[in-house]
């Protein structure tokens, strides 16, 4: 609806060298602001679920009418009209019903009315809105080749589209004429708010590697010999972590400084991820000494260093236990490490 207060009006019908009809009422009506904001939608990494603020929330309307020399006003009623600013424009449905409205008896209405009201209304009319909106956004973004790590780890921003509508019964034939000023639809704020959890979401491409950390990394030992007489290690090791279903890349570290391939686990529904991996030991004269250690690669952990030492001989026989295990010190260095 087009509204024209009574100062453009004349400023307008001036310009054109016209003159204004001589019954007009004039007015103006539109929303100010809005209590309480900005409304809050919160998520659980995967997609935006729940509207926080449930209680009443008051829409601001200013309110003026003027029917000018001639007339009265008799009575009147502003409520908001309010509709989704961003995807589809679906409106709440028709709040009328909640509007503020006032009456004035005989010998007391007024020929002008001046007025700032609020309006309440419950968030029951518009908390799937909200939600549906900040999920628009979210398949938006998507489209766009985020994934969720990337939607959800920040705020985001929609909001509804405020106008108000009214009714005014008025005495005098300018109330049949009457002006209104257009005015902008005032913005409403809906916050989408980041996810705030502590664990990994299951499921699709969810990947919220952030929150994820590992609590502890128990590496044991055990050697071994090969049915043709060599060496060799049996590395098992349990990864703790706060979540299951979390992504564990890891690579293993020799104290000659050599490193193994990335591997990649995942925890189960207690927690814990078990990987259980054997490496040849070259043999070579004298004993084989050496040290192993597990060491996280998308997250920062590294499990205890266990040390081995034993005699291998070459052909069936296995190797000899060397009683003496020297304490090995692991450097990190950059060569890969044969499986």
């Amino acid at each position: 609806m087009t509204r024209i207060t009574k100062s453009t009006v004349g400023a307008a019908l001036l310009l054109a060298g016209m003159t204004a009809p001589a019954f007009a009422d004039v007015g103006d009506v539109r929303v100010t602001n809005f209590s309480p904001k900005p409304l809050v939608v919160s998520s659980n990494g995967q997609s935006y679920t729940k509207l926080k603020n449930l209680g009443n929330t008051n829409v601001q309307i200013r309110f003026e009418y003027d029917v000018g020399s001639v007339g009265r006003v008799k009575s009147w009623k502003v409520w908001p009209h309010i509709t989704n600013g961003y995807g589809i424009a679906a409106n709440l449905g028709n709040l009328e019903g909640y509007a503020y409205s006032k009456s004035y008896s005989v010998g007391n209405r007024p020929k002008v009315v001046d007025r700032t009201v609020a309006v309440a209304i419950p968030a029951a009319l518009y908390k799937d809105h909200a939600v549906n909106m900040c999920n628009w956004l979210a398949s938006n973004l998507r489209n766009q080749g985020l994934s969720n790590n990337q939607i959800f780890s920040q705020d985001r921003e929609v909001h509804f589209d405020a106008r108000a509508d009214f009714k005014v019964s008025a005495t005098g034939a300018g109330s049949n004429n009457a002006l209104y000023q257009y005015n902008p639809a005032y913005k409403i704020k809906v916050r989408c708010a980041k996810w705030q959890g502590t664990k990994v979401p299951l499921g699709g491409n969810a990947s919220l590697k952030n929150p994820l950390h590992v609590k502890k990394a128990t590496m044991q030992l055990k050697e071994i010999a090969t049915m043709a007489g060599a060496c060799a290690v049996k590395l098992t090791t349990a990864i703790s972590t706060n979540t299951a279903g979390a992504t564990i890349k890891y690579r293993y570290v020799h104290s000659s400084g050599k490193k193994s391939k990335v591997f990649t686990t995942k925890t189960a529904a207690n927690k814990i991820a078990v990987v259980t991996h054997q490496w040849d030991i070259p043999n070579k004269s004298g004993p084989e000494n050496g040290a192993m250690q597990l060491v996280g690669v998308n997250h920062n952990f590294k499990s205890n260093v266990r040390h081995y030492s034993m005699k291998c001989t070459d052909g069936p026989g296995g190797f000899k236990p060397n009683p003496k295990k020297p304490k090995v010190r692991i450097p990190l260095g950059s060569t890969s490490l044969s499986n």
